[in-house]
């Protein structure tokens, strides 16, 4: 067994990526189980074929690094690995996974099982799952109002705002991206499966 302890933190960005790519062949072509402690989430995700998350010293969630993003099972998982919107929602109807942000209703597929009518949650949304209406047709769509726009080399991440919801959607640049403007007002548009109701860490 092979144990590496934040072996590339003190190394320039581009030498990192090259030198953890290296350290994955080496593993593959060796099969040595190799345990990797990091802090760097690219680093966990791109190097491991298992993630373990913890938070003061306990396991908060046990997955590969596709389960470990897509399926965060809490609150610091989700906000640890990745970038995530988190909205003030109120319960409408839980059986059906009915939620209202600002007054507009949205659906959710993940369990509201114990939820109340009027109850307040926390919904998470991966700034990815979110598109501007008419590139997609999903089953939710809320209106919102563009805050800024900040490019990010292959990304473009537009802020918008719905009442006290503030929160990000990112989009693939392209020379042919036809962007809102500052303060426009668009609608826009995510999948039930994108809305995600956490648990906060036990």
């Amino acid at each position: 067994m092979l144990l590496l302890d934040e072996p590339l933190s003190a190394l320039d960005a581009k030498i990192r990526v090259s030198l953890r790519n290296e350290i994955r062949a080496i593993q593959r072509q060796l099969g040595i189980t190799t345990i990797y402690v990091t802090h760097d989430q690219e680093e966990a995700l791109s190097l491991s074929d298992r993630v373990v998350v913890m938070n003061d010293g306990r396991i908060e969630q046990v997955g590969t690094p596709f389960e470990i993003y897509n399926f965060p099972q809490t609150e610091f998982v989700a906000h640890f690995v990745g970038t995530l919107n988190t909205l003030a929602a109120e319960v409408r109807d839980a059986p059906r996974g009915c939620l209202a942000v600002n007054n507009q209703e949205i659906t959710t597929s993940h369990n509201l099982d114990g939820a109340t009518v009027g109850e307040h949650v926390s919904i998470s949304i991966r700034p990815e799952r979110i598109s501007m209406y008419g590139e997609s047709q999903k089953a939710n769509m809320l209106q919102v109002t563009v805050e800024t726009i900040t490019f990010l080399g292959s990304i473009v991440r537009i802020q918008v705002r719905t009442g006290d919801n503030v929160f990000y959607m990112d989009t693939f640049n392209n020379p042919f991206l036809e962007l809102p403007k500052l303060g426009d007002k668009i609608q826009i548009n995510f999948s039930a499966e994108a809305v995600l109701v956490l648990r906060t860490s036990a």
